[in-house]
């Protein structure tokens, strides 16, 4: 039984992921996974649920790898019932989102378009009407999304006769209430200094202060037109190339990798990894272009399809597959984050004088951190099933004074992900700042043009997702995962200098 479930289950997620990078990369008008779902249906059944537990109940507890690879395999079939019993829904809101149009300065505009314009938006008071035309759209479908929530909770207390929070809790080994208590505390850690550099770059880069900023704001605030010219678009592969021929990759002669970046009308605009099979076959998509954007967005990518494409294909399936996510992230945020590397920018780029520049991202990785802070410690909250008649405003209350921009209540159910992804950002933003201050200590401040760093980066991607964030860090030497490390590193980074 395990046998066939395993090749079923690669099949499957093979052909989820072609179908997907063929619609996001421009080369098909709509996805089109239904007939996926439906053939493969029985993958999620409670028969092979049922038939998998009896395969971990009759492995011995001494062959621990045999039990982590069958309860990875129980953990998708339980998460993929859950999903069966919203897709019909979760279809309908996006084919009402497909649909949906706004009318703006004379144009009718769909949806997903006018999504990206308060980021080009310069005008303040445009980028409010314009995220206010927004929400209406997206308050069209809060029914939907409301029953979606629902279904989901209703689902995990078939599974588990407790709460999603539980359910998700024991499926991937991780104690989310314990980590939300740790955000709580990063928030309070880092507030302070939050609110001192958010104060000068508003103004700055947005055109509003810090008493009158709003989600709308955001957008704009991370676009940065002027260092555009840093970052040229044809270089954009060229650095890729170099930094990873520093670590003693040679990127040009990786057969599994394919970069496709070829224009298409339809082409989504931010750079993604697709691992059609890992790991022998991983496309790295660019987009038709986002300034300086592209070369953050490419690299995290990047470090997505390295770590894949290094995976071993002697790993059970599960293993390659499916884990803990917080670890391909980590691999990701380790690229992304080359761009604050003040030498990284001056060999790559030329980019000598970049303090503006670092301090200015530096900034937005903050942001970023205390935005998915507060969205994990909603998604406990609201799992838990603590938020009956108050998810919105406990939604506005806790992102308004994590980011310090007001938000409303609009989008409390739409900004959620299944599985609580948030977690895995989080996560995977303390395990990268600890693992590069180990790089730097072990291989130099240069360690990007390391051939040894490269070896261990690659004996580490080899695993692929066998070990949890957690225990590869331990493994590592690192120790346990710290907020409070993390923390320190972000405060100094945004350090206000005059």
């Amino acid at each position: 039984m395990l046998t066939e479930y395993r090749q079923r289950f690669t099949q499957f997620q093979s052909e989820l992921s072609r179908e997907e990078y063929l619609f996001n990369s421009g080369q098909k008008e709509r996805p089109e996974t239904a007939h996926i779902y439906a053939e493969n249906s029985d993958l999620f059944s409670r028969s092979a649920i049922d038939e998998l537990q009896k395969s971990l109940a009759e492995t011995g507890e001494s062959r621990e790898t045999d039990r982590e690879a069958i309860s990875r395999l129980i953990a998708f079939a339980i998460e993929g019932s859950l999903s069966g019993r919203v897709r019909e829904l979760s279809a309908e809101i996006a084919a009402y989102e497909a649909q949906a149009t706004i009318r703006w300065q004379d144009q009718t505009l769909s949806f997903h378009e006018a999504l990206n314009l308060p980021v080009s938006e310069a005008n303040a008071q445009r980028r409010r009407d314009l995220l206010a035309r927004l929400g209406e759209v997206i308050r069209g479908a809060q029914d939907l999304r409301a029953e979606r929530l629902e279904r989901l909770h209703e689902a995990a207390h078939d599974f588990n006769g407790q709460n999603y929070l539980a359910l998700y809790s024991e499926l991937r080994g991780a104690d989310y209430e314990r980590l939300a208590t740790q955000l709580t505390a990063f928030l309070s850690a880092t507030e302070s200094r939050y609110v001192t550099v958010l104060s000068f770059i508003l103004p700055r880069d947005a055109g509003v202060s810090i008493d009158s900023a709003t989600r709308a704001d955001i957008g704009y605030l991370q676009r940065l037109p002027r260092f555009d010219e840093y970052f040229p678009r044809w270089r954009l592969r060229e650095v890729y190339e170099e930094t990873f021929r520093g670590l003693g990759l040679r990127t040009w002669q990786q057969a599994n990798i394919t970069i496709d970046d070829a224009p298409r009308p339809r082409k989504q605009p931010r750079p993604f990894c697709a691992p059609i099979q890992i790991p022998d076959d991983i496309r790295l998509v660019i987009g038709p272009g986002n300034g300086w954007h592209d070369y953050p967005m490419f690299l995290h990518e990047a470090g997505h399809a390295q770590h894949f494409a290094w995976t071993s294909r002697q790993l059970f399936p599960e293993f390659r597959w499916t884990g803990d996510f917080a670890v391909t992230e980590t691999w990701a945020f380790l690229l992304q984050f080359l761009l604050l590397d003040e030498k990284w920018l001056m060999e790559m780029l030329g980019f000598y004088e970049s303090s503006e520049f670092r301090h200015t991202l530096a900034a937005h990785r903050l942001m970023f951190a205390r935005r998915y802070a507060a969205k994990l410690i909603y998604e406990v909250e609201l799992h838990a099933e603590k938020l009956t008649g108050t998810a919105g405003a406990r939604y506005a209350e806790l992102l308004t004074d994590a980011v310090r921009v007001k938000y409303d209540e609009t989008e409390h159910l739409r900004d959620l992900d299944d599985g609580f992804y948030s977690a895995n950002y989080l996560r995977a933003l303390a395990f990268e700042a600890q693992l590069r201050e180990y790089l730097k200590s072990r291989y130099g401040t240069r360690w990007w043009a390391s051939r040894k760093a490269g070896e261990m980066l690659v004996d580490l991607w080899n695993t692929g997702l066998r070990y949890s964030a957690e225990r590869l860090a331990a493994m590592i030497g690192l120790g346990e995962l710290s907020f409070d490390w993390l923390a320190e590193e972000l405060m100094q980074q945004v350090k206000f200098k005059q």
